[in-house]
């Protein structure tokens, strides 16, 4: 009997079928998104998940905390607590209703909502690890496995969760470092200053029986990855494309065009009116070598800092201010701008305009402690940014090889990938 010949994979320009490559359940097709409702955290995750291709093909869910009343004083707390005291106080709050109304036949008026929910805690939009697990299992065979990404303290159990019930069938990536139990994921993305253990200056600012839970004493397994900054979705691309969308608006500008962004205090880098005068005054130094001035305030940037720079820089014919009105140019600032001045607070803000290769003035890090003094210290020893003292010339440029964290990370995670005989595919 003659052998029967199976026939040759077809040969196409773009290479040969995924089931000639290992089958179709070996390829990552699309990613879950787990976010706190933070646009800075949840940037990081889109931006590794843009990084790696599948931009268009994710889902975002959130695990949000509710705002206002008793949340803001019991913020700290995990929220898994937050749903077993919701429960607790929804029924407190039910019980006294119904007694209420029972000694008392007038209507009652109901507690207003919160973020657009129930009454108390009850208003929390949490991910439903049940439903993440569902859905990578019942579509593995025809989608093939899941990708998910997480940042923020509020995600880690959720993602975690997810990886423990369908670790065949999901790679689970944690942004920022979770302090406790790194082997839950498959990959743990984090800024170094965020990992080693602490500076002779930290060790100073933070309590010592914090020490030992704060960063590990040894070196990182090969599944963590350590960052120099935050990730985002800054790159040629999309540098590229805000240069063409911005261009009625920015190309006519006078040069060079200093762009100017200004976070807010945060709890390891605390300022106010001092550091707004600071910066009012070495701007108005460094004006004259300006073509023009834009300067960008967050949305939690206190009115005593934007009211002093408001009132010096306001009428000035170069500096413009914005308003906060959509649309927001930030994008068109990065592919614009000749050199930055950012505000020592955001460590997110300095990655992305580290990620142009522009210069990179960096006002108030003196006032900053803790891990982030460590990541200002690590961008000057690579000569990315540098200290706003006010004599600047703005028309001498200088460079140094743009900060490329998110695309750095994504090949690690690529690699990883391949260890366990998956590739990406968008």
């Amino acid at each position: 009997m003659r052998p029967i010949l199976l026939p040759e994979p077809p040969t196409t320009p773009t290479g040969v079928p995924e089931i000639f490559e290992g089958g179709a359940y070996t390829v990552v097709r699309r990613a879950v998104v787990i976010g706190n409702g933070f646009p800075g955290s949840e940037n990081q995750s889109i931006g590794l998940v843009r990084a790696l291709g599948l931009a268009e093909k994710h889902i975002l869910y959130r695990v949000t905390r509710p705002k206002g009343g008793i949340n803001e004083w019991l913020h700290w707390l995990p929220v898994s607590l937050h749903k077993k005291l919701d429960y607790i106080l929804r029924h407190i709050y039910l019980y006294s209703r119904l007694l209420l109304k029972t000694q008392n036949s007038k209507y009652i008026a109901p507690v207003p909502s919160e973020n657009g929910g129930g009454v108390g805690l009850s208003s929390i939009l949490e991910a439903d690890v049940k439903k993440i697990v569902s859905m990578a299992r019942e579509t593995f065979e025809k989608d093939g496995p899941l990708l998910v990404v997480a940042c923020g303290r509020d995600t880690i159990s959720i993602a975690s969760s997810i990886r423990h019930l369908a670790s065949e069938n999901v790679f689970v990536v944690q942004i920022k470092h979770p302090r406790s139990r790194l082997n839950r994921f498959d990959m743990v993305i984090t800024p170094r200053h965020d990992y080693y253990p602490l500076t002779p200056e930290a060790q100073e600012q933070v309590p010592r029986f914090l020490h030992r839970w704060i960063t590990p004493r040894e070196p990182p397994d090969d599944h963590v990855v350590l960052t120099t900054g935050s990730l985002h979705q800054i790159d040629y691309a999309a540098l590229r494309n805000a240069a063409s969308t911005w261009h009625d608006e920015f190309a006519a500008l006078p040069k060079p065009l200093l762009i100017v962004n200004i976070g807010w205090p945060t709890r390891n880098c605390r300022y106010g009116a001092d550091l707004a005068k600071q910066l009012t005054a070495s701007l108005l130094s460094v004006i004259a070598s300006c073509g023009s001035v834009r300067i960008s305030f967050s949305h939690r940037t206190p009115g005593k800092v934007s009211k002093i720079i408001v009132k010096e820089l306001g009428d000035n014919p170069k500096v413009y201010i914005g308003n906060g009105q959509e649309p927001n140019p930030y994008m068109g600032h990065l592919a614009w701008g000749d050199a930055f001045v950012v505000t020592a607070d955001s460590v997110s803000l300095i990655s992305e305009a580290c990620s142009t290769g522009k210069p990179v003035y960096v006002i108030g890090a003196n006032h900053c402690k803790w891990r982030i003094a460590d990541f200002h210290k690590s961008l000057r020893e690579r000569g990315m940014v540098r200290p706003l003292t006010g004599s600047e010339d703005m028309a001498e440029s200088w460079s140094y090889p743009p900060l490329n964290d998110t695309a750095e990370a994504a090949n690690r995670v690529r690699q990883a990938l391949a260890a366990r005989g998956w590739s990406v595919r968008p």
